[in-house]
Order: structure tokens, then sequence, then C-alpha cells
């Protein structure tokens, strides 16, 4: 198989590294990116594996979000005009996309000894955008590939240990806590600045908050995303962190105190099993969030 991502050699150096860097691809004209294929694919999916809306800003209010008044199809198909940003998630669920996944993530892996690009939790995502639109300011709870397919974009991309950036209490999880964070034209002036062509690519790291500012073309990005043992580890930790909050209890940084960050995560480990059991029970996840006082669903977004 020809390479379809390139990893600079010594570019890698941890399973989680901490800043970003840039990649080559050979992904831009590839038939699974045309918009035909992606219009396919959007109608698809099943309702919650799309998300879409009109115009926004980096702020935005996920309550306030606006809607394009479109079907998932029809924005894709007349993305040029639709002013719309759109998200198509888990597109692993179809087996093109997701041996091509599977086929970069083993590449990142050969090329950086093993190091990245790990099997735990393997997901893709394709992100398709109008001219001039924005992903608002938002971070993710995994490693991230950013692949630019067609189009180009400004990442304005922040150090997720900076609580000037995101506090610590915006930067834990909850079930249901959606993906945008409150921002401030000021942060700009500590923002990694990030510009993305075809055929190029940005690593994320796990909690990176960033938002997007797409160019004058439509724009389409493939994102691969995984965990290594250590990302589960963070994530674990970080809802246990916002229940404990709740309680009154907020807690110091993951790796402050490493005995009581290994009780936290043993606590997640006896928890979820009870959320999962509540969710089949009910029959659903929206029902389950509802039983445990939550809100909207969270979802990676570039």
């Amino acid at each position: 198989m020809n390479r379809l991502i390139d990893v600079t050699p010594g570019s890698v150096t941890e399973t989680m590294p901490k800043e970003s860097f840039r990649v080559a691809h050979r992904l831009d004209g590839h038939p699974l990116f045309q918009l035909d294929r992606l219009a396919q694919l959007a109608a698809s999916l099943p309702a919650d594996g799309v998300e879409f809306n009109g115009p926004v800003a980096p702020h935005q209010d996920p309550n306030l979000t606006p809607s394009n008044g479109m079907t998932p199809e029809e924005t894709v198909r007349r993305i040029e005009q639709a002013k719309s940003w759109m998200v198509l998630k888990n597109v692993e669920s179809d087996p093109e996309y997701k041996a091509l996944l599977d086929a970069c993530l083993d590449q990142v892996a050969e090329q950086t000894g093993g190091l990245m690009g790990g099997a735990r939790q393997r997901q893709a995502f394709i992100f398709v955008t109008s001219p001039g639109n924005v992903t608002p300011f938002h971070s993710d709870p995994e490693l991230n590939f950013l692949l630019q397919v067609r189009g180009n974009k400004r990442m304005s991309l922040f150090d997720p240990a900076d609580r000037d950036i995101v506090s610590a209490e915006n930067s834990e999880l909850y079930p249901g806590k959606h993906r945008n964070l409150p921002y401030e034209d000021g942060f700009e002036a500590k923002a990694m600045h990030q510009h993305i062509e075809p055929g190029e690519g940005i690593f994320v790291p796990i909690f990176a908050p960033h938002w997007v500012q797409n160019g004058d073309e439509v724009s389409v990005s493939f994102s691969i995303t995984w965990h290594t043992e250590e990302t589960e580890r963070l994530v674990k930790l970080s809802y246990i962190n916002a229940m404990m909050r709740k309680l009154g209890l907020p807690q110091g940084e993951a790796g402050a105190k490493p005995l009581w960050d290994d009780v936290k995560v043993a606590a997640y480990n006896m928890l979820r099993p009870v959320y999962d059991a509540v969710k089949r029970i009910v029959g659903g996840r929206q029902k389950a969030l509802a039983i445990f006082g939550r809100g909207e669903s969270a979802v990676v977004a570039n």
C-alpha cells in the first residue's frame, strides 16, 4: 500500500505528546472525500451521527446554535452556499472509512515505532465547512490528527495546562457536557496559529483548547482519533474530578497526587458500569443522562 500519512522522523518521542506537530498526507483528491460520496455518507448515518448548523462564532453558546434548515445530505450538497459547519461522526461505521482510518493509524504506528496510532478506541470524523465559517472554541478528550483534504483553515491552538485560558472546572468532563468552552478575544495572544492546506495535517494533543476559522473555500477535513492507556486514565480522572467538584470537593491536577489518582481511577471503573446499566435499563443514553441530571452530549469537533 502506498503511504497515506508521513510523520517526520524524530517528531514523536512519547505515546502522548503534549506539543503539536505537523504531518503530511496523500488524502487530498481521495474519492471518499468527494462531496457526492460525503452526501451519501451523511444520508446513511443515524440522526445522532451528524451534527450541523448555521453561522457560528468562536464564543458560540451551544444553547443558541442556529439551524440551517436543511437535511444532512442537502447540507453537504449545498455546502458552498449553506453558511454551515458539519461533522459526520464515527464514520468508521462505514467499512470503507474504517479501512482508511486503520490504514492511516497503522502507518503512524509503524513510523513511530508503536508510540502513536495504537488500537485503543479508534474513531474517525469528517468535517465539511462552508467558506468563512467557524468551529467554536472547544477541546477534545482524545489524541487527534486533523488532516486537511480540501480548502484551508486556520487553527488557534492553546496549551491545555494554561488555566488562564481554560479553568480547571471548565476543563473537566461529565456525562452530557457540551464541548464548547468560554472564549475571549484576548486569548489570541497566547495561541499557536496553524494554517493548514490540503495535504497537510496537525496533531492536536488531548484536551488542547482550539477554535478554527475556515478559509474562502469549502473545507473538508478528516479527523482520526485514538486513545492510549495514559489518555484513558486522564479521561477517567477528569470525570471523577468533575463529580467531586459537584460535591463541593474540587480536586488538583492529574499527576499531582499519583496515589490519590489511582483511587479515583478505581472509583471510575466501579461507577461506569452502573451508568451503562442504567442506560440499558431505561432504553437510551439521553434518558440515562436525564436520570444523572445532565444536558447535551459532548462530541469531538474541529
